[in-house]
């Protein structure tokens, strides 16, 4: 039997930040950057003092204002964003929340996934998370066939 040697990769990975966000609420990254890919955290709909907007359309809006600001820190944008990842703790409130998010997000829509959740950090009642390629300024729409 021949020895299989295992070589460990490196991977460069590193932490991103918008100082117009509020800070982490616990110990995480806003956002973590690793090749052209930026994985950000899941963001609440908090000032930058950490103060709760209320109401499930003022917190989607501030959530989806604080995506924006993490997504240019790490040299991307909306546009962007690949899939996104919406955690609600009522799932009455997803046509608000598609209402704002149209406002956000427009033309090739990145993928998504809704979820409802007992309890968000802070007694949130959004939160998002991304995934994004770097360097995305705007999409291209395809051709009609």
């Amino acid at each position: 039997m021949s020895k299989t040697s295992t070589k460990a990769s490196k991977i460069n990975k590193k932490a991103i930040t918008s100082p117009d966000v509020y800070k982490p609420v616990g110990p995480y990254s806003q956002a973590v950057l690793t090749d052209k890919t930026l994985y950000v955290s899941g963001v609440l709909g908090l000032d930058t003092q950490s103060n709760m907007i209320c109401g499930i359309e003022g917190q989607t809006r501030q959530a989806l204002n604080n995506l924006k600001s993490i997504l240019e820190a790490g040299e991307s944008s909306l546009q962007g964003v690949l899939k996104t990842t919406i955690l609600l703790t009522s799932m009455d409130d997803f046509p608000c929340v598609n209402k704002v998010y149209a406002e956000f997000f427009t033309d090739v829509y990145p993928a998504r996934a809704t979820f409802q959740v007992v309890k968000l950090p802070l007694n949130a009642l959004i939160e998002i998370e991304a995934i994004a390629l770097i360097g995305i300024k705007e999409v291209a729409c395809p051709c009609s066939r």
